[in-house]
């Protein structure tokens, strides 16, 4: 089951869904991104992230003494910014540098930043999908003008990550999805 939540941001971007340029609608996944996902998920003391990062963000001994050296509450907390990735990485954007130094990406390249990271939820539901045991995962998307992060978490009861009001985010557009097996 699926559930999508967006804020009217989000969801004000992402219309029409289908584009006058249907080739705009599907960003191109780039080399990098798609060799991120074909290293799969890992599992390490309950906590899952991305294959690439065995042995870069935890300490050697547990997930849960990295978490505690870290300072993350819970593991929600420790997944979603383990599993964090900037979408202007992976897409041919232009970032504007202002006066201050600050980035400024284009509206347009913000939307797409969006799709892309759709696609992005995509894959990692595949992965799960593909793990012996699938899990909930909730993906979180969110684009402004300085850039656009995805992240993805296990869904676990009392370990809210992200503020699901998400009219709130007043700056950034922001798309939540729920995958349950």
């Amino acid at each position: 089951m699926f559930t999508i939540r967006m804020n009217e941001a989000a969801a004000s971007a992402l219309q029409p869904l289908a584009p006058a340029d249907p080739a705009s609608a599907v960003p191109v996944v780039s080399q990098g991104l798609r060799d991120k996902f074909a290293q799969g998920l890992t599992y390490n003391e309950g906590a899952l992230t991305f294959a690439e990062h065995v042995g870069q963000w935890a300490a050697p001994a547990s997930v849960s003494a990295a978490i505690a050296e870290m300072g993350w509450q819970d593991l929600t907390g420790y997944e979603g910014n383990v599993n964090a990735f900037h979408l202007e990485d992976y897409a041919p954007v232009h970032a504007a540098i202002l006066d201050g130094g600050q980035p400024r990406i284009a509206y347009e390249d913000r939307v797409m930043l969006l799709r892309l990271g759709l696609v992005a939820a995509d894959s990692v539901f595949g992965l799960i999908q593909a793990l012996p045991e699938p899990v909930p995962v909730r993906c979180v998307i969110t684009a402004n003008d300085a850039g656009a992060t995805f992240r993805f978490h296990q869904i676990r009861s009392g370990e809210d990550w992200a503020n699901l009001e998400l009219d709130r985010y007043q700056v950034d557009m922001v798309v939540v999805i729920d995958r349950h097996p």
